[in-house]
Parts: C-alpha cells; sequence; structure tokens
C-alpha cells in the first residue's frame, strides 16, 4: 500500500464527527484502510473514501471492548452461541468480545479450546478473545494453553456445573499453584472470587429452614463471602506477582480491599457489571429468578460504592456478564429459587445504560471510555493497537449518539434470551449508532450488517 494511496483514497472515511483522543473530543474524522486507522484529521485533510459516513453530531469513540461474555457455544447454543451473541455485541457497540470457559466441553483443554475457535469462527460477527479455564485438575495444561492465544485464565473459587472441570480451584494450596502459574506465563488471571465454605453453610441453612423466595438466593452468597474471597486472591497475587482480574464485585468490603491493594502497588484490575450498578436486592422481589445473578444483587450502600469506585478509579473495567439463559429455565424459579440457573442478557443494554450516567454528569465520558475500551484493551495486552484512536491502530470504532432518549426494548434485542432482559422499559439516553469492526460497518441505527464469520479470533499479544 503506497503513501500515495494513503493520502488520495481510504477504503471507509469517518467524516464531521467529534473524535474521542487523549486530548478530549476533536472535531475531526477517520480515515480507515486495510482495517487500520490512516488517518485522524479536519476534512480538508482525509482522503476520499470508498465509503463514507457522516457523523455529523455524534461522537466516535475508541472500539468497546467487553472482556466478560458467556455466548454458551459450544455446548448450551439452546440458550446463545456465537453468533446470536456476537449480532448482540455488535448491536450494544462492541467491537471485541472476550468469552468464558464454561462451556461443554470446558474450554480447559488444547483439544476443547481449539474447537471453541473453530465454532467461534465460523459464526462470530465482532472479533473475539478467549478465556482458558484452569483450576486444580489442569494446571500442567495452562502453558499450553496460552500458547494457543488465550487472553487469559478464569478460575472460580465456587463452582457446581456440569461444565466445572478444570475450572475450579478446591482450595488455598490450588489457588496459589494456579496464581503462580498465570504469573510464569505473564498471562492474567481473571478469579469468581466466592468463598466457598461460606457459600455452602449459608446454602444449607437457608435450604433447610425451607427458604425457596428469590431473597434467599442474595442470603446463600453473602457480602463476607466476596470480602474473603477477594482478600484470599489478593494476599495470594502479592507473593506471585500475578496480574489479577477482580471479576464483578459487587460489595463495598472487597472495592476498599482492591483500593487497599492498588495503593500498595499491586497489579490487580477490578471489575464491576451494570446490573449491581442499577439494581438493588430489593429488586429481587419485583424480577424474581429473573435477577438471580451470581455474586447476587447487593444493597444500597454496597452499590453507592460500586459507584465511587468507578468515578475514581479502583474499579478499571465494565464487563457486561452477558449469561443468557432460556425463559422456561428462569420461570423454574419462580417457585423455588433454587431450581433456577444464574444469568442475564445484558450486553445489548450496557452502553446505553452507562452512557444515560455521563449524560447525568455521574460518569465522565473519558472514564467511560477507559472502563469500556482502553482498560479492557491494556488487561488483554492489547493497547494501543485497540482502545486508542490514533494512526495504526485497528480501525474499530463505536460511533454513539448521546442526545437521543428512548426506551429499552426487550423484544428488539438480538440475543436469544430476549425475554429475560432485566432492563425492558427502561429510558435511556444514549445509542450507538455504528459499530466498526476493522474498517467494516457491521451495525448501523439497530441493525446489524455484518456478516457471520467475519470475526477473528485475536490471541493475547506476549509480553517482550
Amino acid at each position: 500500500m503506497s503513501e500515495f494511496r494513503l493520502l488520495l483514497r481510504a477504503d471507509l472515511v469517518l467524516k464531521n464527527g467529534y473524535v474521542f483522543t487523549s486530548q478530549g473530543l476533536l472535531e475531526a474524522g477517520i480515515a480507515i484502510d486495510q482495517g487500520k486507522i490512516v488517518k485522524v484529521a479536519k476534512e480538508p485533510n482525509l482522503p476520499r473514501g470508498e465509503e463514507e459516513v457522516d457523523c455529523r453530531g455524534q461522537i466516535v469513540l475508541p472500539g468497546l471492548i467487553d472482556p466478560h461474555v458467556h455466548f454458551r457455544d459450544p455446548g448450551y447454543v439452546e440458550k446463545e452461541d456465537f453468533y446470536t451473541g456476537s449480532c448482540a455485541a455488535a448491536a450494544g457497540g462492541f467491537t471485541l468480545v472476550a468469552d468464558m470457559p464454561n462451556n461443554i466441553p470446558p474450554a480447559s483443554t488444547i483439544n476443547a479450546f481449539r474447537l471453541k475457535i473453530r465454532e467461534a469462527e465460523s459464526k462470530a460477527v465482532v472479533d473475539f478473545c478467549l478465556y482458558a479455564g484452569c483450576g486444580t485438575d489442569n494446571v500442567e495444561e495452562m502453558k499450553r494453553l496460552a500458547g494457543e492465544g488465550a487472553v487469559a485464565f478464569k478460575t472460580w473459587m465456587y463452582l457446581t456445573s456440569p461444565a466445572a472441570a478444570g475450572l475450579r480451584v478446591s482450595s488455598r494450596r490450588d489457588l496459589f499453584d494456579v496464581i503462580a502459574r498465570a504469573s510464569r506465563l505473564k498471562v492474567p488471571l481473571a478469579v469468581h472470587a466466592e468463598d466457598a465454605e461460606i457459600i455452602e453453610r449459608s446454602t444449607s441453612m437457608l435450604q433447610s429452614s425451607g427458604r425457596r423466595d428469590a431473597l434467599a438466593h442474595c442470603e446463600s452468597r453473602p457480602a463476607e463471602a466476596e470480602v474473603k474471597a477477594v482478600k484470599t486472591c489478593l494476599e495470594i497475587a502479592v507473593e506471585s506477582g500475578a496480574i489479577l482480574y477482580l471479576l464483578h464485585l459487587t460489595t463495598r468490603g472487597a472495592v476498599e480491599e482492591v483500593r487497599s491493594a492498588k495503593s500498595r502497588g499491586l497489579k490487580v484490575f477490578a471489575e464491576t457489571c451494570p446490573h449491581y450498578l442499577y439494581l438493588k436486592d430489593e429488586d429481587m422481589l419485583r424480577l424474581g429468578a429473573y435477577a438471580k445473578v451470581n455474586p447476587p444483587l447487593r444493597k444500597k450502600e454496597d452499590q453507592e460504592s460500586l459507584w465511587r469506585a468507578l468515578v475514581d478509579g479502583v474499579i478499571d473495567c465494565i464487563g457486561s456478564d452477558h449469561a443468557p439463559h432460556q425463559e422456561s429455565e428462569k420461570d423454574a424459579g419462580l417457585e423455588d429459587i433454587w431450581k433456577a440457573p444464574a444469568g442475564a442478557p445484558n450486553i445489548e443494554v450496557s452502553l446505553p445504560l452507562m452512557l444515560t450516567k455521563v449524560n447525568e454528569g455521574v460518569l465522565s465520558l473519558s472514564r467511560l471510555v477507559e472502563l469500556m475500551s482502553t482498560n479492557p484493551a491494556k488487561l488483554f495486552n492489547l493497547y494501543p493497537a485497540r482502545g486508542a484512536i490514533v494512526e495504526g491502530a485497528e480501525g474499530s470504532l463505536t460511533v454513539v449518539d448521546l442526545k437521543t432518549e428512548y426506551k429499552i426494548r426487550g423484544d428488539k434485542l438480538y440475543t436469544k434470551a430476549k425475554s429475560c432482559t432485566l432492563f425492558d422499559g427502561w429510558s435511556v439516553r444514549g445509542r450507538t449508532t455504528y459499530t466498526i469492526v476493522r474498517g467494516v460497518v457491521i451495525m448501523e441505527d439497530g441493525v446489524v450488517v455484518g456478516s457471520r464469520g467475519f470475526g477473528r479470533f485475536i490471541r493475547r499479544r506476549k509480553f517482550r
């Protein structure tokens, strides 16, 4: 590709927008050629585009990254698959997703990991990364999984599931082993941090007393289960020097543990999710089993702590924890909460919920970009090729209209679990108008136009 061609013509040009840069919003356009950003400039200095998009009155952000999804493929495709899940991602403004390993078979062996890559490559509309599962059963497999391009490892401190093989640590010693191995491999370790002993004891007591109501789920996984587990992870990380990614934090106590660890220089990333920011345990009375998630919804003071941590930088990432189930599975728990699976479909509503808070002045636009693009890219060692709008970076962008007000409609969602959304009828302000992956428009004005199989597997870049 010659410099002459770069200056005269590009594959895609976005014009008349406000481009988010490290210096703030710049009234400019962007030229993308062969999948890369080749020019960020005002219109007279842009090349002509084979395709041009008028972004007048809109803001162009670095492509959003969802660091936490469960697309259920392979193994649970009746709930979701990589095509429907990635269409939902595109509709939600996400250009890259990182999918969790608890499938059937679990992505905790080389063969299962390679199978998942093949399945996803044949269906994905957006680009994708994969977590590799690790736990008591497969510590020796971790080096090979890292070599296959796993963007991070994932383990659970408590998990009861047919997909649990190679995904759970059963003791502090085992947790130390997987954290130490991840550290040596220079790959982040993501942890679902809830203490197994506390959960099992609490659940047993509640079930023995005959509790089957929705709030019993919240009580079965009390705040102390998360706080104790987070503290354990941080103590071990100090010893090992690992890059730790603490998923879906929900409690004030856990936030304060992370705040203290960061002040001591520990390499830890922390995540929370939109449903913990918008819903509380009392919403279980209204939503029942549909709001059963792990960890559970918490109290007002916990939620307020999460918002403070988002604003001041203690929490690094917003993950949707998109975890769809069938309506019939959720309905099974309406009279007996223990019969319903945990999880909710959130990827299409994550950005509009957060843009609403930008419009309300709760969160700055620059902080939103950090939480939903730049920091996930840094976590996965993909920055600045992703997570920034600079010449030479991937031409993956999210264009938003901050002004539009509308109501979320579950029946308009792309996920298979559209009837299970927790936010049907909610009023929001701010929407995605274009989702662009490597210079190709894959979503325009709410309609996914990208092709099945267009999405690529993005391997973790190795540290030098």
